[in-house]
């Protein structure tokens, strides 16, 4: 029973809503519900990277529950101390939902750190919003390891017995690289020397000492030589008990000025460094001369002075971006990570000699020394300078002109660093105007020698070309890329508010411009769509006019024959009236080639019926036959 009773209801207003629709009075039309659209459907994503334990990954990706049409600048983000941060690539896959990061070339040592984050809201989606926009970040810090003690051993004609640490002993028979059995903990101290001497020679280890940190130790040099030289020099002015200390382990007590001598040779070719180990009482004695490398003959000119006087050296470091480690005479190191002054905390002798030299570079910069060396003089020293500037290189950009379309996919510029150091801080510098293209620079952040990079250009909105987009670091010259902007594929050569005028790809094929000895009426030499209007009201028959009024290949805008003005500048045309040379084919863009004659829209200005005028873009603007052949190039209005 209720249910016979729902459908007569229903049957009563199809009827009632029939009637309505049939009736004619009052004109009136029933108004029929309509639905709300629903709101985009919400999309989640999940994020997954391919990280062995500790270890960085090589790859992260985003995976959507809804196709994604673009990706934004900031989607990922590097940070941390490595040498080299991993360059980055991403791609989205043929679903249009997964959004892989691929992380190349990175150079991460001991003790350094890495951080990845991801932006999973730096998307767009063709119909979607984002549920759960929680960034995605991870850090990864560098372990130090234990380290093999390692070096190279030169000139070896015989057989020579090392030791480590007074403990732990490795034989060699030739030349080649060397490494002790057991490694050594961070931390830990090593200290190497010769046990056993190769008959008829005389091996020095360069570099013999030391505290394993985050590198590994492997610029030990063990040099051999037939010739061999002894080390000796003078002491003057000592008041006491000296010691001293060669590299390689020997050491001397002198309680007396005068001459000196280390009983043990040096092999041609091997560093030394002679060191003070034992000051006397009450008095500083300074080492000149002390380092250096063995030459043909023995080393006679090492200097010690001693003095109850004795006075610092300082200076002004200015400049600095970076850490930098100072030594004087060869030792007495001094680290600076700021502009500004410094003393080295060991005295000089007066009568001595200081040289203060650069130990360790700051990253990025070169740190030149002025002042640097002297002898001391009854008072301290304070003018020693040091100026530091960046190291700077040169990159290059390719493509050199290239195009970003409008509302699409970001464009790629290729940026190549040709220099000797690394590019830092790369990115676009565009014109002012230009508020509707965003870069994304985070693939050049650092840039080694040799490597490349990649800068992402988009855009919300279209503008007319430039060739003064500036590609630089903050330590580069600048290079200077064309960027042109398309609408639907096609290049933009003028800029309105809310529209924009484009061209066609590619010319028609060469047509005469139209019937010749009547007068159409069109003659703007600015207004290309209203002579195309003119002439197709006008004239039936096919004209250059009329194919372009008649063009569908690119869909969508009314196209037209575009003025002389539209076309190339001329005395014709105000200052400034944007026109395809100017903005497109002066750069190279749109393909047009040079020298050839194309049909304007506007008839001949003198008033002959027989003439239209015709451009050779950028050269010369002249009144031509209207029944000659010429290519055509159309363009139209578009709004964006």
């Amino acid at each position: 029973m209720n249910l016979n009773l729902r459908l007569l209801s229903h049957l009563v207003v199809i009827s009632s809503l029939i009637a309505l629709s049939a009736c004619g009075g009052g004109g009136s039309t029933p108004v029929w519900p309509t639905t709300t659209p629903a709101d985009p459907p919400v999309a989640s994503v999940a994020i997954t990277d391919d990280a062995q334990g500790s270890a960085p990954p090589t790859r992260v990706s985003a995976t959507y529950s809804a196709k994604v049409s673009s990706v934004e600048p900031g989607f990922f983000a590097v940070g941390g101390t490595c040498t080299t941060p991993p360059m980055l690539g991403t791609t989205l896959d043929t679903t249009n939902a997964v959004v892989t990061v691929k992380l190349t070339g990175a150079k991460c040592e001991p003790g350094q750190n890495l951080t990845l984050s991801l932006d999973p809201s730096k998307v767009t989606f063709e119909n979607a919003t984002l549920g759960n926009p929680g960034i995605w970040s991870r850090a990864y810090n560098i372990a130090l390891i234990s380290q093999k003690i390692t070096g190279s051993i030169s000139g070896l004609t015989g057989a020579i017995v090392l030791q480590n640490n007074a403990g732990e002993t490795l034989n060699a028979t030739g030349d080649g690289h060397f490494a002790f059995p057991s490694a050594i903990e961070p931390g830990g101290a090593y200290a190497v020397t010769v046990a056993t001497q190769p008959p008829g020679q005389t091996c020095t280890v360069n570099h013999a000492s030391g505290v394993v940190g985050a590198n590994p130790v492997d610029d030990i040099a063990v040099v051999c030589s037939t010739n061999a030289y002894p080390l000796s020099g003078t002491v003057s002015g000592l008041s006491g008990s000296l010691g001293l200390k060669e590299a390689g382990g020997e050491t001397l007590t002198i309680t007396a000025d005068g001459a000196f001598s280390f009983a043990g040779s040096i092999a041609q070719g091997a560093a030394y460094e002679v060191t003070v180990t034992a000051q006397p009482a009450s008095q500083i004695c300074t080492v000149s001369n002390g380092s250096g490398a063995m030459g043909g003959a023995p080393v006679t000119n090492i200097a010690v002075t001693c003095s109850t006087n004795s006075f610092t050296v300082g200076g002004v470091v200015s400049g600095l971006i970076g850490t930098l480690t100072l030594q004087n005479n060869g030792s007495n190191s001094l680290t600076m990570s700021s502009s500004g002054s410094f003393v080295f905390s060991s005295p000089v002798a007066q009568g001595g000699s200081y040289d203060v030299t650069v130990a360790t570079q700051p990253a990025g910069q070169t740190c030149a020394v002025i002042n640097g060396t002297g002898t001391m003089a009854a008072s301290k020293v304070t003018n020693v300078m040091l100026a530091c500037s960046d190291n700077t290189t040169t990159i290059s950009a390719s493509p050199s002109s290239f195009v970003v379309p409008v509302n699409g996919p970001r464009e790629a510029l290729v940026v190549i660093n040709t220099g000797s150091f690394a590019a830092l801080d790369v990115t676009a510098n565009l014109p002012s105007g230009w508020t509707g293209v965003a870069v994304d620079a985070s693939n050049c952040v650092s840039v080694p020698p040799g490597g490349s990079c990649f800068l992402y250009l988009s855009s919300v909105a279209p503008y007319v070309a430039a060739d003064t987009v500036k590609i630089q670091g903050s330590n580069t010259q600048a290079v200077n890329a064309t960027v042109a902007f398309s609408l639907a594929g096609l290049l933009v050569f003028d800029v309105s508010p809310g529209s924009a005028k484009v061209v066609s790809s590619t010319d028609y094929p060469e047509m005469s411009w139209g019937d010749s000895g009547v007068s159409m009426g069109a003659f703007s030499v600015v207004d290309g769509a209203a002579n195309t209007q003119t002439i197709v009201n006008t004239m039936a028959s096919p004209s250059a006019a009329r194919t372009c009024a008649a063009k569908t290949t690119d869909g969508g805008p009314s196209w037209y024959l575009p003025a002389p003005c539209e076309m190339s500048p001329s005395d014709a045309c105000a200052t400034g009236t944007p026109n395809l040379f100017t903005n497109l084919a002066a750069y190279g863009l749109g393909g047009f080639p040079a020298g050839t004659l194309y049909w304007t829209s506007a008839e001949d200005p003198s008033g002959s019926s027989l003439n239209a005028v015709a451009t050779s873009l950028g050269q010369y603007t002249s009144a031509v036959a209207k029944t000659i052949f010429l290519p055509v190039r159309c363009v139209a209005s578009v709004a964006f």
